[in-house]
């Protein structure tokens, strides 16, 4: 039977919640979390992406709303069903980018109520929609090839790693350049705040690896990403490793590179490869892992300064590699929740 929260008080779910995602981070897997505390099957992934979003924050309930809820649960669950995973010109309304303005109008011409701006973002919120930037994914995407991949082919893999005692990681490359965008600062409005740097561009190329139990591996370089720049990063990567590895990555050519095949055969099946379907970065969590990088750890050091590009790029994935707990995270996002039991 699941836990009743209104039984256990606002402190006693903050300090659920809290419990929940602590174990989770450690390791342990929502499904195992969600049996042992008696919670409802998509409880513990609700806790998770409000601390992604909130920190401890999201963590904390909200207070008690005493007012009657302007629509009624069944017309909830249908405006639910209307929005989640829909374009609004599915129902002949203007944008293909869901706004509270547009919910507003849908319910007016669904169910006949005027409802307000700001009674539509808490509706939303209530019905666990939030604001998202949307993901854009290539018409070349084969959804078949996905579904296979998650349902299939994925847990395959895992159970083979179990019974031979393999490590599953996760590998992806990115670059980054010295006069990439530096984030946000303030200044008075309507003035223009001006940045000056060094006027040098420079650039270096990173690769990492991540695994879902917190392990992290990086190395940077510079150049084009060939076969043989490939292979002398694959050996720094295998270098000191006791057990097999299944290596998860995507199809770029390079990774296919007679090379690279050359250099697996040498190690006698201890390295083997798995693809990932065509298009389909969200599904590595390792991309996850860049976005952190460029998004909230280069904006606080401007990589025009006196500081290298490469000392800045290592001195971030190194603090990274420090923290198992944030690796971890990258684990917890959605388009890569099909990687637990």
């Amino acid at each position: 039977m699941d836990i009743d929260a209104r039984k256990i008080g606002r402190k006693g779910q903050e300090k659920l919640r809290r419990l929940g995602v602590q174990r989770v981070l450690e390791g342990e897997s929502p499904k195992a979390v969600s049996e042992s505390l008696k919670l409802g099957r998509k409880t513990i992934f609700v806790w998770l992406k409000k601390y992604k979003e909130d920190g401890e924050k999201g963590l904390i309930p909200g207070k008690a709303k005493g007012k009657a809820p302007l629509l009624n649960a069944k017309q909830k669950q249908r405006l639910s069903r209307m929005i989640v995973g829909k374009d609004p010109r599915q129902w002949s309304l203007s944008s293909g980018l869901w706004t509270r303005k547009l919910v507003s109008e849908l319910i007016m011409k669904e169910f006949g109520i005027k409802i307000g701006l700001t009674a539509v973002g808490n509706l939303l919120h209530s019905l666990n929609i939030t604001p998202q930037k949307p993901l854009k994914v290539a018409y070349q995407r084969d959804p078949q090839a996905v579904k296979e991949w998650m349902e299939v082919t994925y847990p395959l893999i895992r159970k083979n790693a179990k019974k031979t005692g393999a490590e599953i990681y996760f590998t992806d490359e990115t670059g980054i350049r010295s006069d990439s965008t530096v984030g946000r600062t303030w200044g008075r409005k309507g003035d223009k705040v001006i940045l000056k740097d060094t006027g040098v561009r420079s650039k270096v190329n990173a690769i990492s690896a991540v695994n879902i139990s917190g392990a992290f591996w990086y190395q940077t370089y510079t150049g084009k990403f060939t076969g043989s720049k490939f292979v002398e990063l694959l050996k720094d990567f295998m270098k000191y490793r006791k057990k097999k590895v299944f290596l998860i990555l995507d199809g770029h050519p390079t990774h296919k590179a007679k090379e690279v095949k050359e250099y697996l055969k040498l190690l006698n099946g201890k390295l083997e490869f798995y693809f990932l379907p065509g298009y389909s970065p969200d599904l590595n969590p390792d991309e996850f892992v860049w976005n952190h990088l460029k998004t909230n750890l280069l904006p606080k050091r401007f990589l025009g300064s006196n500081d290298t590009i490469l000392y800045v790029v290592q001195a971030c994935l190194q603090s990274i590699k420090a923290n198992a707990k944030l690796v971890r995270s990258f684990f917890l996002f959605k388009s890569v929740s099909y990687l637990y039991d």
